[in-house]
């Protein structure tokens, strides 16, 4: 296992969404949802471009945002000098993809009004989940802009922290795979992530919620550092159902969610423990991160993971 990232499990830093429009993506995740511009950066990146496949000037416009008084679960918006295809078009609910981005709230039902009024659709009213230990959670899925899911989330036993105007992003960072036993062996070897939790929902209620057909269920298991409650990565497994697999379109210059970024101090131990031509070192560059060292795996199910070497946003 990789010494430095089994001894000091990881939040994910940011979750990068490709726009076609950046006002119309800042309008809800700043205006609306009340988060912070943490760096902005319009113009080229060739650094980050060489990594992700693309020509030098293949990135137009970044903007990277965290929840006021959060370091992790940040928001990184990417505009491609030549946009493509939307991740989620036409997609099932079902589908293999990096599936949404969780928004803790108070008061769901204000916010599901607030949001309807100002055009923004949703799948269905506000639903309620039930673990297994009986806690309960409220939720509604949003469409936001380029096809994106967006999922509203309160839990009145354990209150998220939320920005002031109601909203925290993102405590949880949800992505679909065919085998949720595989995946996460291979996030915690490779990541020394923590299991914080694992759960199995089925029924009625959870069926009109998400959109699955009667009889199916979800395997769901939460992984990441368990002292922080923002950051983490929900892995989801569909049960009963066949999925079309999507993270073939999941990658730069694609509009939607593609990908998430982790930081680190320092990559060297890591990459020298590794092995096995599981990880792509893209070498140090000055990408909007900051000066670092960069690499990428990618999980059985096909997410890609960016890790950034990054010594002041790791430090506590």
């Amino acid at each position: 296992m990789p010494e430095i990232l089994a001894i000091a499990p990881l939040a994910i830093a940011y979750v990068v969404i490709g726009v076609g429009d950046m006002n119309e993506a800042l309008d809800l995740w700043v205006h609306r949802f009340g988060m912070e511009i943490a760096a902005r950066r319009e113009g080229t990146d060739a650094d980050l471009a060489r990594a992700w496949g693309l020509p030098a000037d293949g990135i137009a416009d970044q903007a990277l945002l965290l929840t006021p008084g959060v370091k992790e679960g940040g928001i990184h918006l990417v505009r491609f000098k030549s946009p493509g295809v939307s991740v989620r078009d036409g997609a099932a609910p079902t589908a293999l993809l990096p599936k949404s981005v969780d928004v803790a709230v108070r008061d769901i039902e204000a916010r599901y009004a607030e949001l309807t009024a100002a055009g923004y659709r949703f799948r269905s009213k506000v639903g309620v989940l039930e673990t297994e230990t009986k806690l309960k959670v409220f939720e509604v899925h949003m469409t936001g802009h380029d096809d994106i899911n967006v999922v509203l989330v309160e839990q009145p036993a354990h209150p998220e922290t939320v920005s002031g105007k109601g909203y925290g992003v993102a405590p949880l960072v949800v992505t679909i795979s065919p085998d949720n036993k595989r995946e996460a062996a291979f996030l915690q070897r490779m990541l020394g992530l923590e299991e914080i939790m694992h759960n199995r929902f089925g029924g009625p209620s959870v069926e009109k919620t998400i959109g699955l057909p009667a009889g199916a269920s979800l395997d769901v298991r939460i992984l990441g550092d368990a002292r922080r409650p923002f950051g983490r990565l929900e892995l989801v497994q569909y049960e009963g159902v066949a999925s079309e697999n999507r993270y073939p379109r999941a990658k730069a210059p694609s509009r939607g969610q593609l990908s998430i970024t982790y930081f680190v101090a320092d990559l060297s131990p890591w990459l020298a423990g590794a092995g096995g031509g599981e990880i792509v070192d893209h070498g140090r560059g000055a990408a909007i991160y900051g000066g670092g060292r960069m690499a990428t795996l990618t999980t059985p199910a096909g997410l890609r993971i960016d890790v950034v070497e990054k010594r002041a946003a790791n430090s506590e």
